[in-house]
């Protein structure tokens, strides 16, 4: 990590974290056709100092673009090096501060710029009117959309390598009134390395995810709204599964972040690749274990059971509002509660609470609530239920579970009700 101090015509000033670093301090030289002055610096010092600059450029940007358009000179749009500056200063802003999704909302009067962090969206700046169609255009480019059609909502993806942190962003607009809304949702580059160890759970909890884990076939189910943790607790289930020697397949929309050793697919549907389509394709491929994205139709929920019947362990993910609808959105999508009973090994239900400030996450230990240590949802703790094909509960309903984190002084009602309501 480095970042510039000073520089003239014949040397430049970098500060670096490790003044021995011959290999890159070379790569600098070259790059620069210039004499290198390295002074050591510790990383939280320069990330200070590329903050400091990355947000004078942005705002020095917005000013000679201000200056450009009062002149009338249309020159100075989504091609010019302020506007690019300024749409990475915000990735970099928002990874920085660990946001998972960026908000663009342009009204008659600003472009509003919000970043969801721990699950709430807060308000990160506002932007001139006007800026609102080159930093639109110019994220849509980066996407590859179509930035020649304004009326129709638009998807696409691109990958962000930044000074401060590196991310998969999927981008979606939508016409409003006013204007393009454009959201990013800002994806790890790497495997993260979750375990069901560091997730937070109470033993209880842990051990029914390990058994229901272990299993040679079944069907699985976790339910919960968009970003709610739901793949990152699959995830680290099957990171426990690719210890085994056996053939793991996910099929994702999108795929999250590498899984080192499974086999993802990324689904598109543009070109026919659905769903139901990969799991009867990965059914000829001799898998183990399935992971399933979504269960988003009949095709797709009748493909999933009969992979369940024959010998494969399928995980997948419902947007129902409890673990127990789970089992009624299957019977909506045509799946007789007979099979359901023979091949179901339970369902979960998964919600994030915001911490308290200055939880350590151990609380009382009440019941093995806060046993272990949470960092993988960053400011925020899971609250889960399992429900078992008998119809019990492993540990209560959510409620209840979410009741033993604030006696345990992890989170509070204020938050639980919230989020559950």
């Amino acid at each position: 990590m480095y970042s510039t101090i000073s520089r003239d015509a014949k040397s430049l000033r970098l500060a670096v974290t490790d003044i021995y670093d011959e290999l890159s301090l070379e790569r600098i030289r070259i790059e620069n056709g210039c004499k290198v002055v390295p002074e050591e610096r510790t990383e939280t010092e320069i990330r200070q100092m590329i903050r400091e600059r990355t947000q004078r450029d942005a705002e020095s940007g917005i000013a000679a673009l201000e200056a450009a358009k009062a002149a009338g000179n249309r020159s100075n749009t989504w091609e010019s090096e302020p506007v690019i500056n300024l749409v990475d200063s915000l990735i970099e802003d928002a990874l920085e501060k660990g946001a998972t999704d960026i908000h663009l909302e342009p009204s008659e009067g600003a472009l509003k710029v919000r970043f969801r962090i721990d699950g709430m969206l807060e308000t990160y700046r506002e932007l001139p009117a006007w800026l609102s169609e080159p930093v639109i255009v110019r994220l849509k480019l980066l996407a590859q959309a179509d930035i020649t059609e304004r009326r129709l909502p638009h998807d696409g993806s691109f990958a962000f390598q930044g000074l401060r942190g590196n991310a998969n962003i999927r981008l979606s607009t939508l016409p409003i009134q006013g204007g393009e809304k454009c959201v990013l949702r800002l994806l790890p580059t790497e495997d993260r390395g979750q375990t069901l160890d560091t997730l937070g759970f109470t033993p209880e909890v842990q051990r029914e995810f390990r058994r229901i884990f272990s299993m040679p076939q079944g069907l699985f189910l976790i339910t919960g709204p968009t970003g709610s943790g739901k793949t990152t607790t699959l995830y680290a289930g099957l990171r426990e599964i690719l210890q085994k020697k056996i053939n793991v397949t996910t099929i994702e929309d999108p795929v999250e972040y590498p899984l080192k050793g499974a086999n993802q697919v990324q689904v598109n549907e543009k070109c026919g690749l659905t769903f139901a389509a990969a799991m009867r394709s990965i059914l000829r491929q001799d898998p183990d274990v399935i992971l399933v994205g979504e269960i988003r139709d009949e095709e797709t929920a009748r493909i999933a059971i009969q992979a369940a019947q024959t010998g494969h362990l399928v995980l997948s993910t419902l947007h129902t509002n409890s673990a127990k609808a789970a089992t009624e959105r299957l019977q909506d999508l045509g799946i007789s509660p007979a099979v359901l009973k023979d091949c179901l090994l339970g369902v979960a239900a998964q919600r994030l609470l915001r911490k308290v400030a200055g939880s350590t996450n151990r609380g009382n230990g009440t019941d093995g609530y806060a046993t272990t240590a949470n960092e993988t949802y960053s400011g925020r703790i899971a609250a889960v239920e399992i429900y078992t094909p008998e119809g019990g509960y492993v540990q209560g309903t959510l409620r209840e579970y979410a009741c033993g984190l604030v006696n345990a002084g992890i989170t509070d009602m204020r938050e639980v009700e919230r989020v559950l309501g």
